[in-house]
């Protein structure tokens, strides 16, 4: 059996050698997002402390996996690659399906008004990438006090 420090090390190493997820931002966003994908990737890598290897990748593949996509999406968004209002429908509709499943079925997640509200700031040239990381953190992290 593999201990969980060795499982989180492997899930932070596909976040940090993949400049693809980080590439489009710059490096306060950057750093933002990577911190986020590492804080997720650790919980949700600790919730399989005692499974063996074979259950626990079962159950980690798949989170781990939306949440690299989160931070790919959330990058691009940030860096301001959603300009068309369907591109943005389909974002939020993305995270929102990408958050339930690293957060789990039960979890709060934002309503849909406030990701449309989040989301089209982007077309507000004062939040600067960094700002807009950090505001959809934020969002994320306040539905869901006190539940991890």
């Amino acid at each position: 059996m593999v201990d969980i420090d060795s499982r989180i090390q492997r899930a932070i190493a596909d976040l940090t050698g993949n400049e693809a997820l980080l590439g489009m931002l710059d490096t306060d966003a950057a750093t933002a997002m990577l911190d986020w994908g590492v804080k997720m990737s650790t919980s949700i890598v600790n919730e399989t402390d005692g499974l063996d290897e074979i259950l626990a990748d079962l159950t980690l593949l798949p989170r781990l996996k939306a949440v690299r996509s989160s931070m790919r999406s959330i990058g691009n968004w940030a860096a301001g690659k959603y300009i068309a209002p369907i591109d943005r429908t389909g974002l939020r509709d993305k995270l929102l399906a990408h958050f339930r499943i690293i957060l789990g079925e039960n979890s709060q997640l934002p309503a849909t008004e406030e990701m449309d509200d989040l989301i089209n700031q982007v077309d507000d040239k004062v939040n600067t990438p960094h700002q807009l990381v950090m505001k959809m953190m934020q969002l994320i992290a306040n539905e869901n006090k006190g539940e991890q």
